[in-house]
């Protein structure tokens, strides 16, 4: 008969998993201090300005990316369809 050994199971997960929950968990327990701690009021008004202009810029980076796609397609619109129609005939006189 064989004996079943008691002691430490081995676990699935690996220890780098291990050390970035860790990691993930000291960096969630920072912002909430940052936001949440004795400054937080400041601390808030100063992410919430920067997450202002972050978006102003997004915003303002689309606008220019839309106007040149929207240039684009017309002239690529304009290509395929030159291409694409026929070329007027003259009518045939009958005679």
């Amino acid at each position: 008969m064989t004996q079943k050994k008691k002691g430490i199971k081995k676990s699935n997960v690996s220890k780098g998993k291990i050390v970035a929950g860790i990691a993930g968990g000291a960096a969630l327990a920072a912002g909430a201090y940052y936001l949440l701690g004795p400054d937080g009021k400041k601390n808030q008004k100063k992410v919430q300005a920067a997450a202002k202009n972050i978006k102003k810029e997004i915003l303002k980076d689309f606008g220019i990316a839309e106007k040149a796609v929207k240039k684009t397609v017309k002239k690529t619109v304009k290509k395929v369809v030159a291409k694409a129609t026929p070329k007027k005939v003259s009518p045939k006189k009958k005679k």
